[in-house]
């Protein structure tokens, strides 16, 4: 499945959807791509509530992950943003949790859900 990424605009938020399959080969730079044009989307947008749903298939590897975390300042994501991730895949979901702790640690306010409900109600607190 080719990777793809669609969006809507509500009056606090921007939901994004991801869909695709991660491939080892390229997973650092398709990744590193996708939240550049997700950071995009909400500048354009103007908005700084990020509600992103994943519906990818494979994992990142333990570097892509850090690399990720460690580069988002240079992509633009600053400590005004407010990302709630939802990832409905366990396996996923856990191997994902060190993204999120990373992203606390480097001061970023994010925070990883398997139910969009409650993503969505931590986003709008």
């Amino acid at each position: 499945m080719p990777n793809k990424i669609e969006h809507t605009v509500y009056p606090e938020y921007i939901e994004i959807t991801m869909y695709g399959t991660i491939l080892p080969s390229v997973e650092k730079a398709e990744a590193l791509q996708r939240w550049s044009k997700i950071l995009d989307l909400c500048k354009k947008e103007n908005r700084k509530k990020v509600l992103a749903v994943s519906h990818f298939e494979g994992v990142y590897q333990i570097d892509t992950s850090f690399n990720l975390v460690e580069n988002a300042g240079k992509l633009g994501w600053d400590h005004s943003y407010k990302l709630a991730l939802v990832v409905e895949d366990k396996e996923r979901f856990l191997r994902l949790m060190f993204i999120e702790t990373a992203m606390i640690q480097y001061g970023y306010e994010m925070k990883l859900f398997d139910k969009k409900r409650a993503a969505i109600k931590w986003l709008l607190e």
